[in-house]
């Protein structure tokens, strides 16, 4: 399927793309194909195009994967954009929906490049993201870092109508310095909107899983750093949008709308990785999953704890600061 221009697919047949809407090749393979999987949120879609359209680098691809939702809407915004994408859009529209990881994995191989990520419709970036992770991948001296992050920003906001009202801006990990497999084991430590990595890392670990509805960012990036390492960034580049309050099904965020979903497959991937230790009779990934899972609980009653503690002293800071006034007034008083 060629790379260049806006090309609208039906993957059911695998169709040629419509005449009407090709516009010039490629020559070149791009640096970065970004990825992003939609279904029936032309308000975020806009945005996220709009997130990509604004780079300082401009060498990339940008694939949409219609993942089921109803074609006209991403079409008309492919069209309204087109100038602005000058042949660097690729347009898939699934005639079903065949879920998250699987809408990423076709985007993936409907595309070429040097470097990957996964560009929600719901999340953004600053406009030096790009320019500066395809930097410091280029720049990485030691080949066993296959991927870099930056930090990122939680963006709470609402859906009004047709317009996205944000309610507040906050550090999302901006405590994280370093990618462990250690600590990753315990819970995932970035959203995907963060995260660049080379697309050679396909090959060598295997694209995401489609049987996952969710967490399927978890388990690849436990994968990936099995066999390479991910450098870090500490500037927030990367804006990972949150809606808390949505009623909306179709504009939910899956760590709001799945919870249950998010629980249960937590603990399948878990228990899998440690059945994989015990039929193999050795200490592997299922161990430091599960034993990571623990320190990570430990580790927030221990916040917790130190936190109640913090608020207990300013309380009782608050009920001798007069005591101690008293005290100090009254030798005063006895010493004239």
């Amino acid at each position: 399927m060629p790379m260049g221009g806006h090309v609208v697919a039906r993957r059911a047949a695998m169709a040629p793309a419509h005449p009407e809407t090709c516009q010039r090749p490629r020559l070149s393979l791009p640096a970065v194909a970004v990825i992003t999987r939609t279904k029936d949120r032309a308000v975020l879609l806009h945005r996220a195009m709009e997130s990509v359209l604004s780079q300082t680098e401009a060498d990339w691809i940008h694939v949409v994967v219609n993942d089921g939702g109803e074609a006209a809407p991403v079409d008309r915004l492919a069209a309204a954009f087109a100038d602005r994408y000058a042949g660097r859009l690729h347009v898939i529209h699934n005639p079903r929906s065949l879920g998250m990881e699987a809408a990423s994995n076709v985007g993936l191989r409907a595309s070429d490049s040097r470097y990957v990520v996964i560009h929600d419709d719901d999340d953004s970036w600053t406009p030096e993201f790009l320019a500066t992770t395809t930097a410091f991948l280029d720049g990485a001296a030691d080949g066993s870092v296959a991927g870099v992050i930056t930090h990122s920003v939680r963006v709470d906001e609402r859906i009004v109508g047709d317009r996205v009202e944000i309610d507040r801006r906050q550090p999302y990990n901006d405590w994280v310095r370093s990618i462990t497999l250690f600590r990753m084991a315990g819970g995932n430590m970035f959203p995907p909107i963060s995260f660049l990595f080379r697309r050679s890392m396909l090959e060598e670990v295997g694209y995401y899983r489609e049987d996952l509805p969710v967490l399927g960012d978890w388990e690849f990036n436990l994968r990936f750093l099995a066999r390479r390492d991910i450098g870090v960034l500490a500037l927030p580049l990367a804006l990972y949008h949150h809606r808390p309050g949505n009623t909306n099904p179709a504009y939910a965020n899956s760590i709001f709308g799945a919870q249950d979903k998010h629980a249960l497959y937590d603990a399948l991937i878990r228990n899998e990785l440690m059945r994989r230790d015990l039929d193999s009779g050795r200490l592997g990934l299922g161990t430091l999953v599960n034993l990571g899972q623990h320190l990570s609980l430990l580790e927030l009653k221990l916040n917790a704890l130190f936190d109640a503690a913090r608020f207990s002293f300013r309380v009782l800071e608050t009920v001798l600061a007069p005591l101690r006034w008293l005290s100090r007034t009254w030798r005063r008083l006895r010493g004239r």
